[in-house]
């Protein structure tokens, strides 16, 4: 993770177990940032699950500290379902409170925000009580938009109130599903490859290399590697109509033509 003008961020390990007790032994940090029930009891076991999360690639988190390498808080996030079911990263921050008000936070989300972005998961949200406005004016900052519905009230901690759904999404759904196309390709799933062009396709473009042409392109190339030339030949002359010619998509239509697929 990049280190900002301010702080410096580095992955928790378990020498940061003296700072993880004394970060959670306010209740200022308690009162939103809930704790598993086993996990509050023993802080050693929280941080354990944070390190095995991170090495099973579940689960990033990093302590904030400032240039003079005096730890502040911690920051990171866990994939898991959002609320419409899709893969996303659930993202959680804790400051000492003599830190607050002083743009930690903000800072270190919008970073933490761009390391995300180098994975392929399209989302990023944060689960927020409306009672915890510092919280909700530092997803604001950082970019995070919150959705007009309420997520849920926790029964176990009903001191929450309602919690609301702040999202940001890290990169198009057509990127994403482009991505998965490429992977599979690679992988020799090509029939998986071509339905997720597919989706690329049908996803909206906004701007970027990841053209109609481009899924086009691919649609045609896996169709031709599981052997179905007809779907093939019809998704290259479409790449070829939007504007897009190359050797590869030549050799591949002359190699079909020659063989009466046209």
């Amino acid at each position: 993770m990049e280190q900002s003008s301010n702080l410096r961020y580095s992955l928790i390990q378990e020498s940061d177990l003296p700072f993880i007790k004394k970060l959670f032994g306010y209740s200022e940090v308690t009162k939103f940032y809930i704790l598993r029930d086993d996990h509050a009891l023993d802080i050693a076991s929280f941080l354990d699950y944070l390190i095995s999360a991170y090495h099973n690639h579940t689960s990033i988190n990093y302590i904030i500290s400032l240039n003079n390498n005096t730890p502040i808080g911690i920051i990171g996030g866990e994939i898991q379902r959002d609320l419409d079911g899709e893969v996303a990263w659930n993202v959680s921050f804790a400051i000492l409170p003599q830190y607050w008000n002083c743009g930690y936070a903000s800072e270190a989300l919008k970073s933490f925000t761009n390391e995300i972005k180098h994975y392929s998961i399209a989302k990023a949200f944060l689960d927020i009580s409306e009672l915890n406005t510092a919280s909700e004016k530092v997803a604001q900052k950082a970019g995070y938009k919150r959705s007009n519905q309420a997520v849920h009230m926790d029964p176990n901690h009903m001191e929450l109130d309602v919690l609301f759904h702040w999202y940001m999404m890290l990169h198009s759904q057509r990127e994403v599903f482009f991505s998965m196309g490429i992977s599979a390709f690679r992988q020799k799933d090509y029939k998986g490859a071509e339905n997720y062009f597919i989706k690329a396709l049908e996803a909206e473009y906004e701007g970027g290399p990841n053209t109609d042409a481009l899924c086009y392109s691919n649609m045609g190339m896996a169709c031709s590697s599981y052997g179905n030339y007809d779907k093939a030949f019809k998704y290259l002359q479409k790449a070829k109509s939007l504007g897009l010619s190359n050797p590869s998509i030549e050799q591949e239509l002359n190699w079909l033509k020659s063989r009466g697929y046209c």
